[in-house]
């Protein structure tokens, strides 16, 4: 399952680049059509700010990971079959049937997220529509390693799956980049695939592994 086996890694990388780079933390004032550019995967589109490039090394399960290590943003987008997430949910008896997809998918994650360190949340969970997606969003802040990171956590339902985006920097940092990461996270579509040809997640006959894990769980 992919929700809770990559939650937790994107929030652990933060370099010691922090006493390389001081400056103001005045917000930054830029304009989506200028300064932001496109990033098109297979189930999405999102506009980041320019000064972020793309990298492997902050989550290897993510379809997006940018970064500027300089300014100390970060960024990553995660899709998750909304069909994989109703099976696992059912397999680990984990979610409720009287929330939508972003918040069965925001609890689990920050469940997650308490499992690998402290956080306080610092904006209680938001709900909103992105797009027409429903949404929700928290903000968080976190000690790891001696460093104090502040994050924006969005869960967004789509028509086949949810969308996870990450965004932190560090803490005395945040007034400045916050906003970019809200004019990003609010650019990002859903965009038309094969559902039935998907190949990105799990690849398992539920209806099969289900009487297996029944017949099991009656011997």
């Amino acid at each position: 399952m992919k929700i809770l086996l990559k939650a937790s890694f994107i929030f652990v990388l933060l370099t010691t680049l922090s006493s390389c780079l001081g400056g103001s933390n005045t917000s930054e004032k830029l304009d989506v059509e200028k300064d932001f550019k496109l990033f098109e995967s297979k189930k999405f589109s999102i506009k980041v700010p320019d000064y972020l490039t793309e990298t492997d090394d902050l989550n290897e399960d993510a379809e997006m990971q940018m970064q500027n290590m300089f300014r100390e943003t970060y960024m990553i987008v995660m899709a998750e079959s909304k069909a994989d997430f109703d099976f696992a949910s059912e397999i680990l008896g984990m979610g409720s049937d009287s929330l939508s997809y972003a918040e069965n998918y925001m609890d689990m994650q920050l469940e997650s997220m308490t499992e690998s360190f402290s956080y306080d949340v610092v904006k209680e969970k938001t709900t909103t529509v992105i797009n027409d997606m429903p949404a929700m969003i928290v903000e968080a802040n976190a000690s790891i390693d001696g460093l104090n990171v502040s994050y924006i956590i969005t869960t967004i339902e789509s028509d086949h799956d949810i969308f996870y985006i990450t965004c932190w920097t560090l803490t005395d940092r945040r007034d400045r980049y916050f906003p970019a990461f809200y004019q990003s996270v609010e650019t990002i579509q859903q965009l038309e695939y094969d559902v039935e040809s998907d190949d990105s997640g799990l690849q398992i006959d539920y209806d099969e592994l289900l009487k297996e894990l029944e017949q099991s769980a009656g011997e």
